[in-house]
């Protein structure tokens, strides 16, 4: 027979941070952390290029299935640009990079779910472990 089972209680869960403290972070975890964060910076950079393909092709183009396809066809291979320049940006001009994170997190609020303060203590903390400084307490 179906047994009939208790319902759970109503009670939400707590909310546990999912990533470590950056404090309590090595130099390797904080800059993979890093790059992956870097490599959605990256990607923002997809909406100008759209937003700039779409107003040339509808400068020549009336229909609108003639001005979106070039533009989403221009997003495509910007991306697969990007993706292989990102790791090569970052290994040329690390601090470079990371002020782009920066800026692009500064304006979006965030990267890739990570809010903007996150990414400004890693970029401090990598900072303070590659000087060889002791994390501040």
């Amino acid at each position: 027979m179906i047994e009939e089972q208790e319902p759970l209680p109503d009670v939400p869960e707590p909310d546990e941070p999912y990533r470590r403290p950056v404090d309590a972070m090595s130099l390797p975890q904080i800059e993979a952390e890093l790059r992956d964060l870097f490599g959605g910076a990256v990607m923002y950079l997809l909406i100008p290029i759209f937003l700039l393909s779409l107003s040339t092709t509808t400068i020549v183009a009336t229909p609108f299935f003639v001005r979106v396809l070039p533009a989403a066809a221009i997003v495509f291979v910007g991306y697969w640009v990007l993706q292989k320049a990102y790791v090569p940006m970052l290994r040329e001009a690390p601090e470079t990079a990371l002020q782009y994170l920066r800026v692009v997190s500064r304006l979006g609020g965030g990267v890739m779910s990570t809010p903007h303060e996150r990414v400004v203590s890693l970029c401090a903390q990598r900072t303070r472990l590659k000087e060889g400084n002791p994390p501040e307490s």
